[in-house]
């Protein structure tokens, strides 16, 4: 039964680890922290124009 958890805890870490590395090759940082699109910064200036159709 221990032996079965432990695989299970194997495999689980291995494959966090793999997506680490995935996200890591795909965007060059690693997913821990906030997200970018939620950042505070600059990118909060867009004015909005209404359009009439």
């Amino acid at each position: 039964m221990a032996s079965k958890l432990k695989r299970g805890l194997y495999v689980l870490v291995g494959l966090l680890a793999i997506g680490f590395g995935v996200h890591y090759a795909m965007f060059g940082s690693l997913p821990l922290g906030k997200p970018e699109l939620l950042k505070d910064g600059d990118g909060d200036d867009v004015e909005w124009n209404e359009v009439e159709v």
